[in-house]
């Protein structure tokens, strides 16, 4: 396959990976309300569920922006309160920058959480062979971070308009003729590694999907509709 068409297939698995954490989310609070009754008991259990992906989160952003030389403050990886309508389950304090090194601190999560998962599905799929303590780690973790590493809108904050900006001048030099044109070993390089982050996408995507459709079978068997699903941001 060519870059342009694997690109685009790593690119829809992390669109839908980011809407299928947001119905698994939801779904899981809901089931933990209908079982416990309780709002604050649910969110609880949810948030410790997700607590090591939250903590990946967290320092994936302290730690790219001290590499970059940006100043952090207080960190948090427990919510402040379970009573808001969206509930921060974890925060760092970050100092002001430019553009370019708040696109990298904001989206750090992201490709940090891609490079672990991508070594979290190698392992699990070099001990498939058996259901192991090793191999329920594994897709606790692939779980855990998979559901976790998307960026909320504060860390959102400058990154489209850098984005934009970003394509724009893409766009510009494209057309005024600027090509960058990649041959021999490094474009070999560059393609088996973007084929190996789309097919441990496809792993994590299938466990999730796994989750969500037990979740769901679970949530028809006779309950009726109990409360609503809260918001969860990192």
């Amino acid at each position: 396959m060519t870059i342009p068409i694997i690109a685009l297939l790593l690119l829809g698995e992390l669109i839908l990976l980011a809407l299928l954490s947001r119905q698994l989310t939801t779904r899981l609070y809901t089931l933990f309300l209908r079982i416990f009754r309780s709002k604050t008991v649910s969110m609880t259990i949810l948030i410790i569920l997700l607590f090591p992906g939250t903590v990946i989160h967290e320092l994936a952003h302290l730690f790219v922006a001290e590499i970059l030389r940006v100043r952090t403050g207080k960190l948090t990886l427990v919510p402040e309160s379970l009573e808001e309508a969206e509930i921060r389950t974890g925060s760092v304090a970050v100092a002001q920058t430019d553009p370019f090194r708040r696109t990298l601190i904001g989206l750090a999560p992201v490709y940090i959480g891609i490079i672990i998962l991508s070594a979290l599905s190698y392992f699990l799929l070099q001990n498939i062979n058996s259901i192991t303590v090793i191999t329920i780690i594994l897709f606790y973790g692939m779980f855990a971070v998979s559901n976790s590493m998307f960026s909320s809108k504060e860390d959102m904050k400058g990154v489209i308009p850098f984005t934009i900006t970003l394509a724009l001048f893409l766009i510009a030099g494209y057309f005024a003729g600027l090509r960058i044109g990649l041959t021999g070993e490094l474009l070999t390089v560059i393609v088996r590694i973007i084929e190996t982050l789309v097919r441990s996408l496809g792993v994590v995507l299938g466990v999730n999907i796994a989750v969500l459709l037990a979740t769901q079978g679970v949530l028809r068997l006779g309950w009726t509709n109990f409360g609503h699903g809260r918001k969860m941001s990192t």
